[in-house]
């Protein structure tokens, strides 16, 4: 059974015994990401996530990597807009080691100045490529016009200026502000004992101390249009109306209208994109949710002669979506919301990595039949009430590649920005 326990610094702690297995997920998160930089700390809550498996107190970079590896073990971390964590995969009787390394470059980090140059040009090599990469720019686009002036509209990597102004003191400060204890979680899944993690955890992260309570700003979602009109063989678009946030009573019914509009094969876009027209190879609708804000909207990718054509697809799906939705498409996309968490649930790493996320936004864990029962309960009524939520905001629009920018503007009755 999964059991939630506080240290009394206030973190945390999840254990998640899955009989049966071998193996280990721990992760460690921390409430702190992009969103929480200053203007001069663009970049930093990225830089540290890299920096912290560079080297401490007690283990060189090098010593890190080998002695993870000696064991078979794996280590990586991620940091999104809201929150940054830290991950090793290790054999069941290999936890105390991976508990050890992860709270050494928590509370120990070097960021040796040497280490730091060269991560500096690391993550700069980072920005170029996914600078190279469209349907990664046309989401950074999409992201700046939404939430235009707020840091949730900046990118997560930074600049190639403002990760190389990020020195030592810069990410100690970052990181003793940002990093609290009462905001940290820590999740093991698998071959776990709930006693013995509470000890390790109580070991390596009960003296761990932080800055003051984080105040965010609520974002404001706004519409208009960006074109990065780049000579590349396909067109990349993607659209966005204003979401709910993941804590909202309509998370769910926003998932599973995106799933019905673009989801999985029988999907509509899918189906009508796709199959039918033949219009693009890559179509689908997101549901993206914050703390405080969410996302609702699409993707295409096209040849330029196609992209209008692609757009106004969207365009109708989406009306339509308000107004005339069937049975038989709703059953099918709880059905593959329904399969898509019970799969979840056979990965310790996707059960340690949601579970946290459910911690942060309820303060508890749902069980999977209070999952499934939520998504059970979704009318039609509810999904009706989410497509007229987001059509009745305003629309932002990203485009990389050529192609009618104004065309596609007007369709969703948004002005064209220059680049």
């Amino acid at each position: 059974m999964t059991k939630v326990m506080t240290l009394g610094n206030g973190v945390r702690v999840i254990a998640d015994p899955m009989p049966g297995l071998a193996t280990v997920a721990l992760g460690v998160w921390a409430r702190a990401g992009s969103m929480d930089e200053r203007d001069e700390e663009h970049g930093a809550a990225h830089l540290l996530e890299h920096m912290a498996f560079k080297g401490t107190g007690r283990r060189t970079a090098r010593a890190l990597a080998e002695e993870i590896e000696s064991v078979g073990g794996y280590l990586n971390a991620a940091t999104s807009h809201q929150r940054t964590g830290y991950y090793a995969r290790v054999l069941k009787d290999d936890l105390a080691l991976g508990a050890d390394i992860l709270g050494d470059i928590l509370q120990n980090p070097l960021f040796d100045e040497g280490e730091l140059t060269k991560e500096h040009e690391v993550v700069v090599q980072e920005i170029g490529e996914a600078a190279d990469t469209p349907d990664d720019v046309v989401f950074e686009l999409l992201s700046e016009i939404a939430w235009a002036g707020h840091p949730l509209g900046r990118s997560i990597l930074g600049t190639p200026a403002s990760v190389r102004a990020q020195d030592a003191d810069a990410l100690r400060g970052f990181m003793g502000r940002c990093y609290r204890p009462e905001e940290m979680i820590i999740a093991a899944a698998g071959a776990v004992d709930e006693r013995m993690l509470e000890d390790l955890v109580t070991e390596q992260f009960g003296g761990f101390a932080g800055g003051r309570p984080l105040e965010r700003t609520t974002p404001k979602f706004f519409g208009g249009m960006r074109h990065d009109a780049r000579d590349i063989e396909q067109t990349h678009l993607a659209l966005a109306f204003p979401g709910v946030a993941t804590g909202d009573e309509d998370f769910f019914a926003a998932r599973l209208l995106a799933d019905i509009l673009g989801g999985g094969m029988s999907s509509r876009l899918f189906q009508k994109v796709r199959e039918e027209r033949g219009l693009a190879y890559s179509v689908y609708a997101f549901a993206d949710g914050f703390e405080q804000s969410g996302l609702f909207g699409a993707y295409v990718n096209a040849e330029e002669g196609q992209i209008l054509e692609a757009a106004k697809i969207i365009r109708g799906e989406m009306e339509d979506a308000a107004r005339a939705l069937g049975d038989e498409e709703i059953a099918r996309a709880k059905a593959l919301l329904r399969s898509s968490l019970m799969m979840g649930l056979e990965s310790p790493a996707s059960r340690v990595e949601a579970a946290a996320g459910q911690l942060f936004t309820y303060g508890a864990l749902l069980t999977p039949e209070e999952i499934l029962s939520r998504i059970d309960a979704i009318s039609r009524d509810d999904l009706y009430r989410c497509a007229a939520r987001a059509a009745a905001g305003p629309c932002a629009l990203a485009m990389v590649g050529p192609g009618d920018a104004a065309g596609v503007a007007a369709l969703f009755d948004q002005s064209q920005t220059p680049q």
